[in-house]
């Protein structure tokens, strides 16, 4: 006979001389472990692209997430709240996904924010292993080098426009300029091709250039044009690349309505960098070189092919693209090829330094002119690190390899190889410049969730934020079931934070200190105390955060 079913025989034959009986559970907490929950994490951080900009990203924003594979997903802990809190929306696959290079989950992320341009970022997962996206948004008052921005205001009759010019002007940082002409007695329709009936207009424009590296790591949908609907009307399924001449993200608002249609072509023009390699000639872009134009869907991530232009030269002596647009999104100049039949295996090598070192950082395959096609995002980077990247793609030329730290949403680059063929390649070293490394010490951290409502203890699986103080530089690392490592410099100070069933908890900032143990005070719900091991040399930070409503 079971304990818990003598227990309740002897309560009911003492029940008569007691008012209540307890059977041996009830002060007994239940332990979830919750990474069998979830698959695939995927840590999603919003930064201002202009790392030099004060101005941060809100608290809280809502994230769209759609695409073939967007039932399949979830916030850490559960639910559909996806909301960046932040700047930080941690994503993982429900426990039904089976993922895997045969059965990859594709979906988009779509994000408006106030004062920034809207953008997209098309995610797919192959495998369960643990990833990280930046998504760098442009601030319209503040744009990031390489970018140019404008925002403009016209009066007009009844949604009906006089003849309006939007103009973006070239700078140090952004050698080209751009415009987009609204001929007179153009009527500007709703989603529905319905006429918005409104006396003023208001148009946001953000150019992008070819001339920085920033610039690129904010381009709208990235340059992955597997899945772009091509000249034929059909998905571009064999995968493949975009290589940009330049792109152009235009929104307008008539009244409170967005403009999503015009009653006649509007003319968009972009001058080109006349340093620009043609990708196809493999020489620099010139008059007559043919070029796609591509409109990006921003809120599901759809490239589709729209036509060509044939680059001439403006008045004042300037490479230029011109082209019509009879519907608004972003509108962008790309060149695109198909991939290699073979992945390419990058390998990382840091001489005289064994230990991995922590940080933010970018993996980047560009062509020779240093544009992106591919990138990978890292916690960590350590000697011996390989990765294997897919949809490389052909007929672009020769490739490189660049590596970034990034540091506020500023890359800077630590790495780089020769150019290489890379569909013959097969395989690339690539040798990081990272002079000195801190000495750190390695930090056990064990995160345990409270409910408050239920006798629940639950050890998550979650993303954690890990903030050195001293230094103004983040990491972030993945706790499953409750449990994380990372290494850490003895003497700073740290703030950890993490974000779990869509809200934030925070500790206060806490001095990590091998000589004694110390109390992590709260700021929203998080708290703890640390030890230090000299058997190990180690540190443990034990931690706990309450849940209020446990499901």
């Amino acid at each position: 006979m079971s304990r818990i079913l003598a227990a309740a025989l002897l309560c009911a034959v003492l029940m008569l001389g007691m008012h209540a009986c307890k059977t041996p559970t009830d002060n007994l907490d239940l332990i979830v472990n919750t990474s069998a929950l979830a698959k695939s994490p995927v840590l999603v951080r919003l930064v201002n692209a202009n790392a030099s900009s004060t101005t941060s990203i809100p608290n809280n924003v809502a994230v769209s997430i759609s695409g073939p594979g967007a039932g399949l997903v979830q916030v850490d802990g559960g639910g559909t709240n996806f909301t960046a809190s932040n700047g930080i929306l941690p994503l993982s696959l429900t426990k039904s996904a089976n993922v895997s290079p045969g059965n990859p989950v594709t979906f988009t992320l779509y994000v408006a924010v106030n004062g920034f341009a809207p953008t997209s970022k098309t995610i797919t997962l192959t495998s369960n292993d643990v990833s990280t996206v930046v998504l760098p948004l442009v601030e319209y008052a503040h744009p990031v080098d390489g970018t140019a921005a404008t925002v403009k205001t016209n009066a007009i009759s009844a949604g009906t426009t006089s003849a309006i010019n939007v103009n973006t002007t070239a700078s140090g940082s952004t050698t080209e300029a751009s415009s987009i002409s609204i001929p007179a007695g153009t009527e500007l329709q709703d989603a529905n091709g319905a006429v918005i009936s409104s006396s003023q207009l208001k148009t946001s424009v953000v150019y992008f250039g070819t001339t920085n590296t920033n610039a690129y790591s904010a381009f709208p949908g990235g340059f992955d044009a597997t899945n772009a609907i091509g000249p034929n009307g059909q998905k571009l399924t064999a995968g493949g690349s975009f290589v940009t001449a330049g792109l152009m993200s235009i929104n307008m608002v008539a009244g409170n309505t967005e403009v999503k249609h015009f009653s006649k072509p509007v003319t968009v023009r972009m001058q080109i960098n006349q340093n620009l390699v043609n990708p196809q000639t493999h020489q620099k872009v010139k008059t007559g070189d043919i070029i796609p134009i591509w409109s990006l869907n921003e809120k599901t991530g759809q490239w589709t092919y729209e036509g060509t232009s044939a680059v001439a030269q403006d008045e004042g002596g300037k490479l230029v693209t011109t082209f019509q647009i009879t519907h608004l999104s972003a509108w962008s100049a790309n060149w695109y090829g198909s991939v290699c039949s073979s992945p390419l295996t990058i390998n990382l090598r840091i001489p005289n330094i064994s230990q991995p070192v922590t940080g933010d950082y970018q993996i980047a395959l560009v062509t020779a002119n240093n544009q992106p096609v591919n990138t990978l995002n890292l916690n960590e980077v350590k000697d011996g690190y390989t990765t294997t990247v897919t949809g490389v793609p052909a007929g672009m030329g020769d490739l490189k390899v660049i590596v970034y730290s990034r540091s506020n949403g500023e890359l800077k680059e630590i790495g780089e190889t020769a150019a290489f063929s890379a569909c013959e390649q097969g395989s690339v070293n690539v040798t990081l410049n990272i002079v000195s490394v801190p000495s750190y010490i390695k930090t056990n951290i064990k995160i345990t969730a409270r409910c408050t409502n239920k006798q629940v203890v639950a050890y998550p699986s979650a993303w954690l934020t890990i903030k050195d103080v001293t230094t103004g530089t983040t990491t972030s690392v993945y706790m499953a079931d409750g449990l994380a490592s990372s290494n850490l410099i003895d003497g700073h100070s740290y703030s950890i934070n993490t974000v779990y069933s869509g809200k934030t908890y925070n500790s206060a900032a806490f001095k990590l200190d091998k000589s004694s143990g110390v109390t992590i005070p709260e700021v929203d719900g998080l708290s703890g105390t640390t030890s230090y091991s000299s058997a190990t040399n180690t540190i443990d930070v034990d931690a706990t955060f309450m849940l209020t409503d446990c499901n």
